[in-house]
């Protein structure tokens, strides 16, 4: 049952397709130097959670004596997590948000058009390792 859930196009693709549209609205903003919209964050918060289910899943999995073919599989995994992590901390009230407030306040739709560009291609790497390519 982990392996199925592991491998669920919905775990899979819906991270991606949100991130990668969350990559161009923010992108576009930034170009027009204008702020994100509020539900930017929900739609991160939404593909963070589907992130956390499919990185459950991989620790289960891992935990139960399964192993990917490729170990840089289980280091992209803990990357897609650690990105998500931190670019949820970007949003208003968040820690890094209040750490780097004036350098993230200045580019923020630059800075999260960069950092969920990075989160697309760490899943789309992810993905590619749990495949067995290269």
């Amino acid at each position: 049952m982990l392996a199925s859930m592991h491998a669920a196009a919905i775990l899979l693709y819906g991270p991606m397709g949100a991130y990668a549209l969350l990559t161009v609205v923010a992108g576009a903003l930034a170009i027009g130097r204008r702020g994100l919209p509020g539900w930017f964050w929900t739609l991160n918060l939404l593909a963070l959670a589907l992130v956390g289910v499919q990185a459950a899943a991989g620790i289960l999995r891992v935990l139960g004596g399964a192993r990917p073919e490729r170990p840089l599989h289980v280091l992209y995994g803990v990357l897609v997590l650690l990105v998500g992590l931190a670019q949820y901390s970007l949003h208003p009230g968040g820690l890094l948000r209040r750490v780097f407030a004036r350098e993230v306040t200045r580019g923020e739709a630059r800075t999260l058009a960069l950092v969920a560009l990075t989160q697309t291609a760490l899943i789309g790497r992810a993905w590619m390792t749990g495949l067995g390519g290269k």
